[in-house]
């Protein structure tokens, strides 16, 4: 079966209600049970088993750790009663079911209609898994139960693919079987195994965390006893009111309908989180809408924001700096001091002071290597006028030529003309 998104989505809502036998039906299937049931119940439990609500969540307790087949002989048995009401039935059959009796030979009753009465006769056995199983349940139900018909749903025993995964023992067995029973056969699924594995996985995470087929690709699901408890958790704390219940013929009348479901059609669970994810979205647009308004008010202007934020780290990390606020700042600095070492030179050549123009340039050189502070640039000048003439430091008595000299007060640096002057000690 081409099976769409918008299908996928339908069945989890089908899946996810319980199930209870009308009223009018509950002779006839009583009957059935009878007939079918492969124990002896009093009439006491015959009619409890009439009464119990059915559902697929029953057969959670059917997860194995890492093991999955059990449940899937029982999602199998749900996907067939389906297809038997979309597909299948046909003249008087009213419906199919699942059998309410779990221990019956017929996995599915169906509900026929004859004159003024009602009968339930038996439906197939559901069967599914690898080619060894199905080939033996087969060889049982042609032996011994042979008005039980049987569907391969995993295309064991009825497609060309299946076939050939039989072992030519196998195939000789089921050779042998069609010529004994030429009239009994095993009848296909439309469903196959990945439509099956897909739409369980499809149920286990819809019912487990409320992820719909939308999303489910996405999502994986992990058999093991840990997620079966918590399921069987989640079902058994559910308040009353949220079990979704309904009866047979309303089961039949929606997977009737299966066929004629769009591939756009989402599921109120799914049209719900939709809904939220919208009115999040919108709040949020409120929020930021909210915040740009107020920093506008403050006088901030968020438009003037630099677009290449991106391009300027990229330069930033290019020269060697973690930000672009970094680089920004080491070359206001180099600004800065390449600034003070042109007025200083331009002073410098104003006043004309001859050779100590050479010292201040010298000084002025020095601090672009050691620069780190004003105070830094004005001590490196004084200590270089200290050291820049060699006979200024000596010991013996000397004239010291007239000279400009900078001095540093609290008005700031001034500049002062001095007098030739002797100095040092006489030989």
């Amino acid at each position: 079966m081409n099976i769409n998104l918008g299908q996928r989505e339908y069945l989890m809502e089908i899946l996810n209600y319980e199930y209870i036998i009308p009223e009018e039906f509950h002779i006839c299937v009583k009957d059935a049970i009878k007939k079918y049931a492969t124990k002896n119940y009093t009439e006491e439990s015959i009619d409890s088993i009439l009464k119990k609500a059915q559902s697929m969540a029953a057969s959670i307790g059917a997860i194995r750790h890492n093991n999955l087949s059990l449940f899937r002989g029982k999602f199998a048995e749900w996907l067939a009663c389906i297809e038997y009401n979309a597909l299948k039935n046909k003249g008087n059959v009213l419906m199919t079911i699942v059998n309410p009796d779990p221990t019956s030979k017929a996995d599915l009753l169906h509900i026929i209609k004859k004159g003024d009465r009602y009968e339930a006769i038996p439906g197939p056995d559901i069967k599914c898994g690898g080619s060894t199983y199905v080939l033996d349940q087969w060889k049982k139900i042609v032996n011994s139960r042979y008005d039980i018909p049987m569907v391969d749903m995993d295309g064991v025993l009825t497609t060309e693919e299946g076939l050939k995964m039989l072992t030519k023992k196998q195939k000789n067995e089921f050779e042998q079987l069609k010529q004994m029973h030429p009239r009994k056969k095993p009848i296909k699924s439309e469903w196959n195994k990945q439509d099956i594995n897909r739409l369980m996985m499809d149920y286990l995470k819809y019912i487990c965390d409320g992820i719909t087929p939308v999303d489910s690709d996405e999502n994986p699901f992990v058999a093991d006893k840990e997620n079966r408890e918590r399921i069987k958790d989640k079902l058994l704390n559910l308040p009353e009111n949220a079990v979704l219940q309904s009866d047979w013929g309303e089961f039949s009348k929606k997977a009737f309908e299966l066929p004629n479901i769009p591939e756009n059609r989402l599921n109120s669970m799914t049209l719900a989180k939709l809904e939220q994810k919208k009115r999040n979205k919108e709040t949020q647009e409120r929020v930021r809408a909210s915040t740009e308004n107020k920093k506008n008010s403050n006088g901030v202007n968020t438009s003037s924001k630099p677009k290449q934020n991106g391009v300027m780290r990229r330069i930033a990390n290019l020269l060697s700096y973690e930000t672009p606020k970094e680089m920004f700042v080491d070359v206001a600095k180099t600004a800065v001091l390449l600034g003070l070492a042109i007025g200083v030179d331009a002073l410098d050549r104003a006043l004309g002071s001859g050779s100590d123009s050479n010292r201040i340039s010298a000084d002025r050189n020095d601090n672009v290597i050691n620069y780190k502070d004003t105070n830094d640039v004005k001590n490196n000048n004084i200590e270089s006028s200290r050291t820049i003439n060699s006979t200024h430091a000596s010991p013996n008595e000397h004239i010291v030529k007239g000279h400009g000299q900078r001095y540093n007060t609290k008005e700031g640096p001034i500049w002062r003309e001095k007098a030739p002057f002797t100095r040092g000690k006489k030989d």
